[in-house]
């Protein structure tokens, strides 16, 4: 990991880029941080969009909140369920 200045990240992007795959680089404004460079992949990238797109979390919220009211089953009480639907086979 390494630090660099925004002025810096300004005239050699394209280098900080292709390092960024090396290891995090840190952008700073006037000596403090400010950002962070990281390297994503393709796969990573998917993962990080679900992450952290709000509707999802919301969604995900709301999930729980729904699921907290009204009540459900642990994951062993619903494999229980399973197995005893599919005469004691193990899932």
């Amino acid at each position: 990991m390494r630090f660099t200045g925004v002025k810096n990240l300004k005239h050699n992007t394209m280098e900080l880029l292709k390092e960024s795959e090396k290891g995090d680089i840190i952008i700073t404004a006037y000596g403090k941080p400010l950002a962070v460079l990281h390297h994503v992949t393709e796969d990573a990238l998917s993962d990080y969009l679900i992450e952290n797109d709000p509707a999802f979390k919301k969604r995900i919220e709301n999930a729980y909140s729904e699921y907290a009211l009204h009540g459900g089953i642990t994951a062993d009480a619903l494999i229980k369920r399973l197995e005893r639907r599919r005469g004691a086979k193990k899932v």
